[in-house]
């Protein structure tokens, strides 16, 4: 898919919130986007816009004539979507999380190949902190690691308030679970979990807060919450508040929404703004890397030791109160 000819990249849910920003960064990068799967009536505005052809549903796809599709729906929905495109052939790069659970995201398993051609889109890989913050953690030895992420909505409605969903856990939080556990690979015990609906009244959880202890790392303690008030600086449009602190023997690091604060152990202090990059767009060019044949940036694998570990917290919290 270089040279003469350009990706082609199916989405189905495009006319979702995250559906369409993948349909127009795919096309901003000059790949052909030839097909939209969503029964939603802006759906057929946004094909002409992007020169797509409206499709009724994923079986008339054809592994001859997508490079990639990309599955953007409800995240319950999507484990037996992305399961019947890998088993006819296809490259899929699907909204994270993997699934609304382990459960869930079962029928995925033992899908032959799917280590190659499933790649789970957890956006926080593509932030220009993360592979800084990822390798000076490698460098050192980490004692805790703390996460506020907070996603803002001054209401809640649609699909992320059915029960089967999993709450802020899993539909914010799991992008810092999924990153935090992907710096350190030992197994993970939650130690305490608490939950929340105090911010919406929402029939899910709308505040979830977790300590989790990494076999041979360090305590991780994770706060995810929707919160019905502005940010004047975050990620996706400033939608997104997320501050990541890890102290270690040699330091700290605290990478805030487009910063990086560093002190290092004999005393100096820095801070460096990053360029604010859109992440979808970031994105999509790590995806067409992988239609050509590169490794996922997160795989299946990665993608379910993260839903598991929200599971435990979810399931935690649940029986504390």
């Amino acid at each position: 898919m270089t040279g003469e000819q350009q990706t082609r990249v199916a989405v189905i849910g495009a006319a979702g919130w995250a559906g369409s920003r993948h349909v127009a960064a795919f096309h901003q990068l000059g790949a052909d986007v030839t097909a939209l799967i969503d029964p939603s009536p802006r759906t057929q505005e946004l094909a002409t816009s992007v020169g797509a052809e409206v499709l009724g549903s994923a079986e008339e796809l054809s592994p001859d004539s997508v490079d990639l599709v990309v599955v953007s729906l409800p995240s319950s929905f999507q484990p037996e979507a992305a399961a019947g495109l890998l088993r006819r052939g296809f490259r899929v790069l699907v909204e994270k999380p993997i699934g609304s659970s382990s459960d869930n995201a079962a029928v995925l398993e033992g899908i032959e190949g799917i280590d190659e051609t499933l790649m789970v889109g957890y956006t926080l890989h593509q932030h220009p902190a993360a592979r800084e913050l990822a390798e000076w953690i490698s460098a050192s030895h980490v004692i805790g690691v703390s996460v506020r992420s907070a996603a803002r909505k001054l209401s809640l409605d649609s699909w992320r308030v059915a029960p089967d969903e999993g709450g802020v856990a899993v539909v914010n939080g799991i992008h810092a679970i999924e990153f935090v556990s992907s710096l350190f690979p030992g197994d993970a015990e939650v130690i305490s979990s608490h939950a929340s609906d105090g911010l919406h009244g929402a029939a899910v959880p709308d505040y979830a807060a977790a300590t989790v202890a990494f076999d041979g790392g360090p305590l991780f303690r994770f706060e995810s919450y929707w919160n019905p008030w502005n940010h004047s600086s975050g990620l996706n449009r400033d939608d997104w508040s997320l501050e990541i602190d890890v102290v270690a023997h040699e330091g700290r690091r605290v990478w805030s929404n487009w910063e990086i604060h560093a002190w290092d152990r004999l005393g100096s202090e820095t801070v460096r703004h990053l360029p604010e990059v859109d992440l979808f767009l970031a994105q999509a060019a790590d995806a067409l890397r992988f239609a050509e044949g590169q490794a996922p940036t997160v795989g299946y694998r990665q993608a379910l030791r993260a839903t598991r570990l929200a599971d435990e917290i979810i399931a935690r919290a649940g029986a504390l109160g």
